[in-house]
């Protein structure tokens, strides 16, 4: 399986989903069509309120700030490691200006 570390997606306005974004060297690693076998989100220890991770508009997660060295995270895996998730359809909110989540996908 191969590891693709997006690093943090920022929320610079707290209400306004920031689109799930690649590099074109990131694209290039996907398997076509520009999918992904697993996406996971994890809030950033720095964070002082609730991140929100949506899929084409529709909420699917509420991760809390970090707590006590404690996060949750989000995670999606497609069936029987085939490559079925689409990065494109994610997207995440904050509550607070600048905070965000770590994305990491994972194709096989």
């Amino acid at each position: 399986m191969t590891c693709i570390p997006l690093g943090k997606i920022s929320v610079p306005t707290p209400g306004t989903p920031v689109p799930v974004t690649l590099t074109a060297p990131q694209v290039a690693e996907l398997a076509p069509p520009d999918m992904v076998h697993k996406i996971e989100v994890w809030p950033d220890t720095a964070n002082t309120g609730v991140i929100k991770v949506f899929v084409n508009g529709t909420q699917v997660a509420s991760l809390p700030a970090p707590n006590n060295g404690h996060a949750e995270a989000y995670q999606l895996t497609s069936p029987e490691d085939t490559n079925a998730v689409s990065p494109a359809s994610f997207s995440i909110d904050a509550a607070v200006s600048g905070n965000g989540g770590f994305v990491t996908l994972w194709v096989s």
